[in-house]
């Protein structure tokens, strides 16, 4: 089903009621987003399919919202479409007029004045179409990073309160020591930091950089006051992996709706287990 701002919001509220966290999950193709419908499907449980503009360039803003379109009309359960980590505050406005229904507009990289400035911009436009915002305060950096450190990239507090103020932005992806891809050194949370973040800031909060965090910290996480979990390294990993590995025991010259088949298996194992990572053991979510 197609949701809207009012229904994604009463997710993210009902998640908070219950003390779990929405999965959110970025594809690169078509067919790792039907693995993740199917598994949501299969595990009654509403998940966030998300794109970054790289996904854009390669296959194109229209045919991808098309697609979606169709995916979240035909799905039994509420499935939301989103742009992950647009710089641009253009192509966020395409995106909102192309069928997502949620969008990031990721303006850390800049003063706050400016950040404040470009969210506002696409928050305005799509709120008049019933689309949903994510913003970004504290720069989340991939793993690795030259002249990354955890302690300099941790969101300030009274930034993020101004922007979730100023703004009117639905979700807020804060910086609290997670990082892009996978982890080169055990990673580490700043618990109190989003705890106090959490005291203040009023909108859901977003942890990105699932990928390789332990389960245990990941609920901890959770039950601190993150509403939303974002995992696409991992994802994609096993996704290429998996075909690699296929296509070299099947042949070639077999067929990709065979491969694909085979494929989805692991992938979508580990889209169930994160499924459970943010829904908790105990099934205190839906379903």
């Amino acid at each position: 089903m197609v949701v809207k701002r009012e229904e994604i919001q009463k997710l993210f509220r009902e998640a908070a009621d219950k003390g779990i966290a929405v999965p959110h999950f970025n594809h690169s193709d078509f067919w790792d987003m039907s693995f993740i419908v199917e598994a949501a499907e299969e595990q009654g449980a509403p998940v966030i399919i998300a794109c970054l503009p790289k996904v854009i360039d390669a296959i194109g803003i229209e045919k991808l919202g098309t697609v979606a379109k169709v995916v979240m009309e035909k799905s039994s359960i509420p499935i939301v479409y989103h742009l992950d980590h647009c710089h641009s505050v253009d192509t966020c406005l395409k995106a909102v007029d192309h069928g997502y229904n949620s969008v990031m507009i990721d303006a850390a990289d800049l003063p706050l004045e400016e950040n404040i400035k470009a969210v506002k911009k696409v928050v305005d436009y799509a709120h008049a179409k019933g689309v949903h915002v994510e913003a970004e305060i504290g720069q989340i950096k991939s793993a690795g990073e030259e002249g990354y450190t955890v302690e300099s990239e941790l969101a300030a507090l009274e930034d993020a309160k101004r922007l979730a103020e100023e703004t009117g932005v639905d979700a807020l992806a804060v910086s609290i020591g997670s990082e892009h891809g996978f982890y080169q050194h055990t990673p580490k949370l700043d618990y109190a930091l989003l705890e106090k973040i959490h005291g203040v800031i009023r909108v859901p909060l977003v942890l990105h950089g699932g990928s390789g965090i332990p389960r245990e910290m990941v609920r901890k996480a959770i039950q601190k006051g993150i509403r939303k979990v974002n995992v696409g390294t991992q994802i994609r990993y096993t996704y290429i992996k998996t075909l690699g590995e296929t296509i070299q025991n099947m042949g070639a010259g077999t067929h990709t709706a065979d491969i694909m088949e085979a494929v989805k298996i692991p992938v979508k194992e580990t889209l169930k287990e994160w499924i459970v990572t943010c829904r908790g053991e105990a099934n205190n979510g839906w379903k």
